[in-house]
């Protein structure tokens, strides 16, 4: 573990103790999913988790949020950083904050972009499962939400693929696709082991 000002960057061996030592104060019930888009794989050399993390923040307050969006973000080599207190409203999908939690996972999880990594897919299906037995939710499509499947505009739940206003995010490749159908064939089983 290490931290510079609020980012602490873990190994995902400690996660969980991390996670079980938090005194959370707000309801939490569902976790969204993300992909960074940009920074993609490209920008990350393999030590610079910090800086990547800072420079979004600063993006983000450019913005206009108060701080960086999301509260966890993962990395290709498998390590988390903790971004944002979990006691404080993410500011990832319109219309879901309330009661989210937001993981940006850093790439551009489109077609034919990055490949996600076996150390980064290990990362996101532990912390996602960790989360989701920390505040005993059940995984399913409610609990765990792709930004693709809210309208940008309303923030409202997208109730057919293709209609709205959508980002791509968490990309069109991510655990093979970004659809519903494709959560529940992809990272939903892998949740439930």
């Amino acid at each position: 573990m290490k931290a510079i000002g609020k980012f602490i960057l873990l190994d995902l061996s400690e996660f969980d103790a991390w996670l079980e030592a938090q005194k959370i104060v707000r309801r939490i019930s569902l976790i969204q999913q993300h992909h960074t888009y940009i920074p993609a794989y490209k920008q990350f050399n393999g030590s610079n988790h910090f800086q990547l993390c800072q420079s979004m923040e600063q993006a983000h307050k450019e913005r206009g949020f108060a701080e960086i969006a999301q509260n966890f973000t993962t990395f290709p080599d498998g390590k988390i950083m903790v971004c944002r207190s979990l006691n404080t409203i993410p500011a990832g999908i319109k219309g879901v904050n309330t009661p989210g939690i937001c993981i940006e996972n850093l790439g551009n999880f489109d077609s034919k972009n990055d490949s996600m990594t076996a150390q980064q897919k290990e990362c996101i299906v532990h912390i996602t499962s960790s989360i989701l037995h920390c505040f005993k939710l059940e995984a399913n499509e409610n609990t765990v939400v792709y930004h693709h499947w809210y309208d940008l505009n309303t923030g409202k739940r997208i109730l057919h693929e293709g209609t709205g206003t959508t980002k791509t995010c968490p990309g069109t490749n991510f655990f093979g696709g970004n659809t519903v159908e494709a959560f529940k064939v992809g990272l939903l089983p892998l949740l439930k082991k």
